[in-house]
């Protein structure tokens, strides 16, 4: 499956990192852009055309999305020196993270990493403000230097912000860190932290109702909007931390339903719909020559082909061959295969052992199992 149909708009891969972009942060960058030249940069510098406030908008915006890269960055270049595997950099529309398939081995990695999103964004607001200094100095433009400055009031605000010690924030992950050093109980920081991270977002949300009844309706509904965002990460982090609790170390292999319905290549689309769709009711199902898999036919290829065609097509003049992204090894962990199947958004995976068909694995399944489990275990 290509990049973009994975994780968003692939745009480049700095240091072995792919940086995508979720559609709805071309939204924040609109906003930002338009904020900026509406808003900030007419109140702080008086004068110039609308032309002119629009371009230091677009440019402030810009800065803004390689400041956010530059961040994300330094985790992901911190990750990889103390061993922990970054898959890549997401954009969307609060901001960026660094996507990791399992958390940092110790304290003192979760501590690095987290700690070096801030700093980066600190080093890069002094660089900003150096570079403003010397444009004042060496009289650059009136826009350049506006623009230099915001991006240094805006990186230090960013470090500031992700300070907060409000998982999954930087700042949370931190004071995770610092409780999972002391009491040497990750389950137990995470749990903490996770109860700090959705008060920090009550707040957040108490705090912008309280602007917007005074009249700061935009600040007010940003406010909102990331104290809900955050509440609802911080659930989220929580939730899938249990989740990797209550499936450690166990195989899909466990959970495979191997008494699967397959069909032969050679039946017609009338005998498949009659005698396999309207009896078993899946959506999915495997064509095979003895044991070999030859492919898959699902409803969907069916609902396109007219019915008084299915009497004459035969299941291998429309099956599809199965791509990687539907198959998965027996032996794989249930957390991954429940991974694969969210980012690719697919309802059930065709299991192979050895090459050959074991079984189907499904969505709807493994929730069941997590729910029960996840409920056991809390």
């Amino acid at each position: 499956m290509d990049r973009a149909k994975r994780k968003g708009i692939y745009l480049f891969k700095p240091f072995g990192f792919e940086v995508r972009i979720n559609p709805s942060w071309f939204f924040l960058a609109f906003l930002i852009a338009w904020s900026l030249a509406v808003g900030y940069f007419p109140y702080t510098h008086h004068g110039l055309t609308v032309l002119e406030y629009w371009l230091m908008g677009i440019a402030g915006a810009i800065g803004l999305f390689f400041s956010i890269i530059f961040h994300e960055l330094s985790h992901s270049l911190v990750g990889r020196r103390y061993n922990l595997p970054i898959t890549g950099i997401q954009l969307f529309i609060f901001g960026g993270i660094a996507e990791m398939h399992h958390e940092p081995a110790n304290a003192k990695t979760e501590f690095l990493m987290a700690l070096a999103g801030p700093v980066s964004s600190v080093f890069l607001g002094i660089c900003f403000y150096l570079l403003a200094i010397l444009g004042k100095s060496m009289h650059w433009p009136v826009g350049v230097n506006a623009v230099l400055s915001y991006l240094f009031y805006i990186n230090i605000a960013l470090a500031i912000f992700n300070l907060l010690p409000g998982f999954p924030l930087d700042g949370g992950r931190i004071f995770r860190s610092i409780l999972w050093g002391w009491k040497k109980d990750f389950k137990w920081a995470t749990r903490v932290a996770s109860a700090w991270g959705q008060g920090m977002g009550w707040i957040l949300i108490i705090y912008g109702i309280f602007l917007i009844l005074r009249g700061g309706l935009i600040s007010g509904i940003w406010l909102c909007l990331i104290g809900f965002f955050l509440k609802n990460a911080a659930q989220a982090a929580y939730q899938n931390f249990m989740l990797q609790e209550a499936f450690h170390g166990e195989k899909i292999s466990k959970y495979t339903k191997t008494n699967l319905v397959t069909v032969t290549e050679d039946i017609s689309l009338q005998d498949l719909v009659d005698h396999y769709f309207h009896k078993y009711y899946y959506k999915l199902y495997p064509v095979v020559s003895t044991h070999d898999l030859l492919g898959y036919i699902s409803s969907e290829e069916i609902k396109t082909i007219p019915k008084d065609q299915w009497p004459n097509l035969r299941v291998k003049e429309v099956m599809k061959p199965c791509p990687p992204e539907l198959l998965i090894d027996a032996s794989s962990s249930v957390t991954k295969a429940l991974r694969k199947m969210v980012e690719q958004k697919l309802g059930r995976l065709i299991v192979l052992d050895q090459g050959q068909l074991y079984g189907i694995i499904s969505l709807s399944d493994i929730r069941h199992i997590m729910a029960f489990k996840m409920d056991f275990h809390s």
